[in-house]
């Protein structure tokens, strides 16, 4: 039952405004059905007005032998009608005075007396309605027209309802049809808010919404927005912190490196011009992390192909492309991202192999090496800011751990994925699934 239920707040709105005007409209047919001899009366009494009308004015100009032949000429298995001194009367009848008036409407002068079903006495079926019409003029002059209507079949009886249940029907499909567009305009802001969310979530500070729609909807957008503005200027703060931090340490550290040259213990200064190279290195990765993340470059279409190529015939990885590839990317940090992977893969196992293609909906980019991999403890870690895929700090081995953070913060920010497995013949495999037409 639960996987028949929409997910969809519009779906669901749809859903329950449908299931409550079919119930309205089932309620009104139970009530019609309840009501069903009332309805029934309604509709035969409709018509047969113009009969009853055209056999009264016949009446009225005929001669008395015609006044006798005609009711039986003009009777069906459904109508029977008859020329009597007074009204038909009939045991256990009620006279119907509201559908008096409305068949006076066709019969005006005349007087009426309508009663709902009795028995007749020569037939054991109980009529639906007993009419008696007065006659004014001619040969049949103050005697009485008796017409005795009989229940039509249920099939002859339906086909009168048909129209009467058309309001109904068109009712509920313009009803439904107006709540619908409202529905899905309601839900548009919704819609809306989740994107920006989304967007939020992969590291986007510039996703806004519009602060439009229901008062509840305007004061969501307007605190997601204030959110996102109050997170970009901490991101902002913290990354002109980091950045100024790695710069800073920079001058001493070259002060110091040049200190540890001058002295004369050849083993002190080795180890003195090592680690000092270390946080050399690890102060770069802190600038260059901070100069990627507080970056507001903007969307822009952009040769995937064509950018993958030439990176890396910059940085000697073997390429296989599809050709040209237009995308909407930030191409300065994607290829910064990129590059980080090329160069890691360069600085472990040799030169890397990039493999460029395309499915329905996303670009996929491979990069394989032959090296030693990373061990499968640190496979889920090791695009975290400072967990690296080896154990040395030398600067000649690597860096400060930020290549794989900086590269996978980039393909979040452009709505993709990044994930990392150790090859079965050798060596890490690192695929990457960019959206073709940009986050969503």
């Amino acid at each position: 039952m639960t996987r028949l239920w929409p997910g969809g707040l519009a779906a669901r709105f749809s859903l329950l405004l449908v299931a409550a005007l079919l119930g309205a409209n089932l309620v009104a047919a139970w009530v019609m059905a309840r009501e069903g001899s009332a309805f029934d009366r309604a509709i035969r009494l409709q018509g047969d007005a113009h009969r009853l009308h055209a056999l009264v004015s016949a009446l009225e100009a005929a001669d008395p032998e015609t006044v006798e032949m005609l009711p039986r000429a003009s009777s069906t298995g459904f109508t029977r009608f008859s020329v009597d001194a007074a009204p038909l009367a009939l045991p256990q009848t009620t006279r119907l005075p509201m559908h008096e008036t409305d068949l006076s409407v066709e019969l005006p002068g005349h007087e009426i007396r309508i009663h709902e079903s009795g028995h007749h006495p020569d037939d054991g079926r109980a009529p639906l309605m007993l009419v008696s019409v007065r006659l004014d003029r001619g040969a049949a002059a103050g005697r009485w027209l008796n017409a005795l209507a009989y229940p039509l079949p249920v099939q002859s009886a339906w086909q009168w309802k048909q129209g009467f249940f058309a309001p109904l029907l068109a009712s509920l499909f313009g009803t439904l049809a107006v709540a619908l567009v409202f529905v899905r305009r309601m839900t548009r802001p919704l819609r809306a808010l989740a994107e920006a969310a989304r967007a939020a979530g992969r590291g986007d500070r510039s996703a806004r919404v519009a602060e439009s729609g229901a008062g509840e909807l305007r004061e969501a957008a307007l605190a997601f927005n204030d959110m996102q503005r109050r997170i970009a200027g901490f991101e902002a703060e913290r990354m002109r912190m980091l950045a100024a931090l790695a710069h800073d340490m920079r001058t001493p550290i070259t002060g110091l490196r040049i200190r540890a040259e001058m002295l004369e213990d050849d083993s002190q200064r080795g180890d003195m011009i090592r680690v000092l190279d270390e946080m050399a290195v690890m102060a770069d990765g802190l600038m260059h992390a901070g100069s990627a993340r507080r970056g507001t470059e903007p969307m822009q279409p952009v040769d995937l192909d064509a950018a993958l190529a030439r990176l890396c015939a910059d940085c000697g990885a073997g390429y296989s492309g599809p050709g040209p590839l237009v995308m909407p990317l930030r191409p300065v940090a994607m290829t910064r991202a990129i590059r980080n992977l090329l160069e890691n893969a360069a600085r472990y196992a040799g030169p890397a192999r990039l493999t460029l293609r395309r499915d329905a909906q996303a670009a996929l980019i491979r990069v394989e090496d032959d090296g030693p991999g990373i061990p499968e403890a640190l496979l889920a870690r090791v695009t975290e800011p400072f967990v690296r895929g080896e154990d040395s700090r030398s600067a000649r081995t690597g860096g400060a751990g930020l290549g794989l953070a900086i590269a996978q913060d980039v393909i979040h920010v452009h709505g993709g994925t990044l994930a990392l497995c150790n090859r079965p013949e050798g060596g890490l495999r690192i695929e990457i699934r960019l959206p073709l037409h940009g986050p969503g």
